[in-house]
């Protein structure tokens, strides 16, 4: 079972009702528990260790989407429920738990690099969207593009390491510039790309609302 469904929440409620509005299409399917008198070979199997007897019985999930969790319900059904995640948080909540991290696509798995260090980066780096609010004449995008102009570079000679790559593009104090690898440098200029864009999507709003107060 997906560490998601171990909160409380959802022996109260329906697991759709939970996980539809975090981005998930969500998939049940229930068959009755086997019969003694029509199925005593599967009844004897279930009665012996019922855990074993749901984890060996056989369900395909819809395409595309991932089974979750199997139980048997107080009605006395066996539930199979299975998800597809719409959006990217929803990748990341599939992805959070280690049993299911590798079922991610390679595009979630760059998407989730690239938002993990857009977290790191207000968190460590102290890049709050108040901060980056000032940054008003193009910083974050140059910064951007300098770390994916030394990744081209690298990636271009096959170099693997960029740690002592330097730019001319860099907008900010020179203890910031911290290039690795090519990869880590691109996800640092995503990272860096996503800021821009939030901030340009904040200073519009800043003045949408300027404008309907005026």
């Amino acid at each position: 079972m997906h560490q998601l469904l171990a909160h409380p929440l959802f022996e109260e409620r329906p697991a759709s009702d939970i996980l539809e509005p975090f981005g998930f299409d969500v998939n049940v399917r229930s068959t009755e528990l086997p019969n003694e008198d029509d199925e005593p070979e599967d009844f004897a199997r279930f009665t012996e260790n019922y855990e074993a007897y749901i984890e060996a019985l056989e369900h395909t999930p819809p395409g595309g989407f991932t089974e979750i969790a199997r139980f048997e319900t107080e009605d006395g059904d066996i539930v199979f429920v299975s998800v597809r995640a719409k959006t990217f948080f929803a990748q990341r909540l599939l992805g959070s738990d280690p049993d299911y991290s590798e079922l991610v696509n390679p595009q979630a798995r760059a998407g989730q690099a690239i938002y993990e260090e857009r977290t790191r980066q207000m968190q460590m780096e102290d890049f709050s969207r108040e901060r980056d609010d000032h940054y008003m004449k193009g910083e974050l995008a140059r910064a951007a593009g300098a770390y994916a102009s030394v990744a081209g570079n690298a990636i271009e000679r096959g170099a693997s390491d960029t740690s002592n790559m330097l730019t001319t593009d860099w907008p900010f104090d020179c203890a910031w510039w911290k290039p690795t690898t090519p990869r880590r440098d691109l996800v640092k200029a995503g990272a860096l790309i996503l800021a821009e864009i939030e901030r340009q999507d904040r200073a519009a709003a800043y003045a949408k609302a300027g404008e309907d107060a005026a």
